[in-house]
């Protein structure tokens, strides 16, 4: 260790980096660099920098004086390494530097290498969530498998192999799944362990390693015994493999259960229909709306669970007032088509079939997704028809009492194929419906 002072020269060069983050403390001493100390200097010239421009200036001066001795043993120049690299752009040589790091670095000092490996994650994990946003899968996918390297989190595990699946990568989904469990995170949730369980025990399922799923369903079982989303999928893999009596008796139970939200009903209808069991999923479809009657997702599979089971007229009504809130929506139409066909009144049935045609464009996805602090993703897919140039959509947010909270003007290219956007509101949303497209 040093002498009193110059260990103070070495804390006042460093401060840019620690106090920032409230946590420069004495109980973490590090032996004198002159290169760090230079390029530390540097640094500090952040907090003047008024553009992008001038801090990656700044950036390029502080690694200039880093490289002087760049070799060195001293734990305080990989982690200033693993900052400016950050501040360059250049997250593998970043993670390639707190590697070194914590490889050298005393117990005492490891909260720094930890605090860069947090900023490293959160920059990763929000390029990633807008690349996404801009429809760049891959380079979204780039980003959240790389922030697992700095710092493993259920959360880009589960975005990663989502986008996996999405690209046609069954097994780098799987494989993706299996780290996210096997990896130590301590702090991991329940809900987002259920993801990942729930999306590897669907890809198992999906490539013929059904014991496979059973067997990932079971263990999560053993910690979590109530969840009954995965309940309700163990139940379907169950069945799939003949075990039909336990199967069954999952789903009984869970039929009796008065504890779940609409979004759990939502999950054991999917099950119950995968399962071809109809009419328990057109129930269970049924309590989902009971919980949220502005779900559009609720409201779309309960009118298709009831088609299925043979019970299409009471859900007329209400396929048709889904081409009323989404007037677009190929699927809105298709349901309002098969329940009027189900019910014998085939010349509406083939009238509305010819309205939907007659369309300018035809939705295939719109939903609305819930994120933290009141913030809402819509996302909209579609294919052209007849629109040309640039178009523009209202969209109506209600709250769980059906009221209008608020409105949202959407404008977009006729030929986008689809757009996704951000709404924040301080009331809790239920739900949302669309407009018909102005020029």
């Amino acid at each position: 260790m040093v002498r009193t002072g110059a260990r103070a020269a070495t804390a006042a060069a460093l401060a840019s980096i620690f106090t920032s983050a409230g946590l420069f403390g004495q109980e973490c001493e590090f032996d004198p660099n002159s290169a760090a100390s230079t390029a530390s200097e540097a640094l500090q010239g952040l907090a003047e920098a008024a553009t992008a421009q001038d801090s990656l200036t700044i950036f390029t001066e502080a690694w200039g004086a880093l490289g002087a001795d760049l070799d060195s043993d001293n734990p305080v120049v990989p982690l200033l390494g693993a900052q400016i690299q950050m501040g360059l752009g250049n997250f593998r040589d970043a993670v390639e530097f707190l590697d070194r790091y914590d490889a050298t670095a005393s117990p005492e000092c490891m909260m720094h290498g930890e605090a860069q490996r947090y900023n490293g994650w959160v920059r990763l994990y929000n390029q990633g969530v807008t690349a996404y946003s801009a429809s760049d899968n891959q380079a979204a996918l780039d980003a959240f498998l790389l922030a697992n390297d700095f710092k493993p989190d259920i959360r880009t595990y589960n975005n990663a192999a989502l986008l996996q699946s999405q690209m046609g990568d069954n097994g780098g989904a799987i494989e993706t799944y299996q780290a996210a469990l096997a990896a130590d995170i301590p702090d991991a949730d329940a809900e987002s362990l259920r993801t990942a369980v729930g999306g590897l025990g669907d890809m198992l399922a999906a490539e013929g390693r059904a014991d496979e799923a059973v067997q990932t369903y079971a263990d999560f079982l053993a910690r979590y015994p109530e969840d009954v989303v995965i309940q309700i999928r163990y139940a379907g893999v169950l069945a799939d493999q003949g075990q039909t009596d336990e199967s069954a008796a999952i789903y009984a139970a869970t039929l009796e259960r008065t504890d779940l939200s609409y979004s759990q009903w939502l999950e054991v209808g999917v099950g119950f229909y995968n399962a071809q069991n109809f009419s328990d999923a057109a129930t269970a479809f049924g309590k989902a709306r009971e919980g949220n009657p502005h779900n559009k997702e609720a409201m779309e599979n309960y009118v298709n669970a009831s088609i299925q089971s043979g019970r299409p007229g009471p859900v007329i009504a209400l396929a048709d007032s889904l081409t009323q809130r989404y007037p677009y929506d190929a699927l809105s139409h298709q349901l309002y088509f098969q329940a009027l066909g189900r019910a014998d009144m085939n010349e509406r049935a083939m009238e509305v079939m010819g309205e939907e045609q007659q369309l300018p464009l035809s939705v295939t996805f719109a939903q609305m997704a819930a994120g933290a602090n009141g913030r809402y993703v819509v996302q909209v897919s579609f294919t052209n028809r007849t629109a040309s140039g640039t178009l523009q959509i209202t969209f109506e947010f209600v709250d769980a009492s059906g009221q209008v909270v608020m409105e949202q003007t959407h404008t977009f290219d006729a030929d986008s194929g689809g757009f996704t956007f951000e709404v924040q509101s301080d009331v809790p949303l239920a739900g949302f419906r669309y407009g018909t497209i102005e020029d």
